[in-house]
């Protein structure tokens, strides 16, 4: 037989009200009773039915995420930071994949209606504005991570001028002047035309001409980065001293192909990734890095939503401060002059 609320509040003596706010985490109790309540409702086998509780309350506790269907593993570690927050405050997490095709996308978005999510959090998305419209006209809180997309709705991110300023300043502080942006560097997603814009603007801020800069790729692959300097450029002749990789991935395809063609890193060629993952660790030589902070991206944003009044609050935008991490894989031209 199905364990009810009133079995457990009669066993612990309570009232049913009680013990429902006890399990929800509402109201006032004291720490002791709490645990009473909760190792009674475990060792009886109580399970609240939550779409009852989100019906009678008429606010689910339920937040969904939509992850690019193709992505680097930074999500990973983003929904890591998300679970945590939203675990410790009675939320659950609905994982959704968004592909750019366009019924796929009304697919997605019929399903976070129909669990009535309270929230959703785009992961590095460029999301059609359509769904943002509609999300916001059934006043679903829509936060974005790791991307500005949109004036309407709030964001959690790193600051991609000030991590990219880092690197070129790092990489013109240690002697290169020719330097490649490699991985996803085309104009049509809002990550990707903001870190070429960025670095193209933080080369000509240091007076460096349109011929030290160098762009390859249409994606955060591994692929891309192999190929870049294997199909794209002449491994034995690199027009550059040093490549961004906008991912750790595509770093790890740089060395790679590096090592594969008996060429070395930092010596023939010097690298700095955009993520900072473990994967920079455990490359050999470890590759230099600006790391974000993708759990906190996550912890943030959640706490954000519960922070939050869909009625009165503006949208905020808050950047997670990024770290420019030394390691081996940048060669230092001015001594060796």
């Amino acid at each position: 037989m199905k364990v009810t609320l009133k079995d457990v509040a009669n066993a612990a003596g309570l009232s049913v009200a009680s013990v429902s706010r006890i399990l929800t985490n509402r109201g006032r109790y004291s720490e002791v009773t709490a645990k009473r309540v909760r190792e009674l409702a475990q060792e009886m086998g109580y399970y609240k039915n939550q779409n009852a509780a989100d019906l009678s309350s008429k606010r689910s506790r339920v937040v969904g995420v939509v992850v690019p269907l193709i992505h680097t593993n930074f999500a990973d570690e983003i929904i890591k930071g998300l679970y945590e927050t939203t675990i410790s405050s009675g939320y659950e997490l609905l994982i959704t994949y968004l592909d750019e095709d366009e019924d796929h996308q009304y697919q997605v978005f019929q399903t976070l209606l129909s669990r009535q999510v309270g929230a959703v959090f785009m992961l590095s998305l460029d999301i059609p504005s359509w769904m943002i419209d509609k999300l916001l006209e059934e006043q679903i809180s829509v936060i974005s991570l790791t991307a500005l997309l949109s004036e309407q709705i709030s964001a959690v991110t790193s600051n991609e001028f000030e991590m990219m300023n880092s690197i070129v300043d790092y990489l013109i502080d240690m002697g290169h002047k020719n330097i490649a942006l490699v991985g996803d560097t085309k104009l049509t997603t809002n990550i990707s035309s903001t870190r070429r814009t960025n670095f193209i603007k933080s080369m000509t801020d240091h007076n460096l001409a349109y011929e030290n800069i160098f762009l390859y790729g249409n994606d955060h692959s591994y692929e891309t980065g192999y190929t870049s300097v294997t199909t794209g450029y002449n491994i034995n002749q690199l027009p550059f001293t040093a490549a961004i990789a906008t991912a750790d991935m595509v770093g790890q395809g740089l060395i790679n192909a590096m090592s594969d063609h008996g060429k070395t890193v930092p010596e023939d060629l010097s690298i700095v990734t955009i993520d900072g993952l473990q994967q920079t660790e455990i490359a050999r030589p470890k590759l230099t890095t600006v790391k974000q902070d993708f759990p906190e991206i996550g912890r943030i944003a959640m706490q954000l939503f519960l922070d939050s009044d869909s009625e009165k609050t503006e949208p905020q935008i808050i950047y997670i401060p990024t770290e420019l991490i030394q390691r081996d894989s940048v060669l230092n031209l001015n001594s060796t002059k």
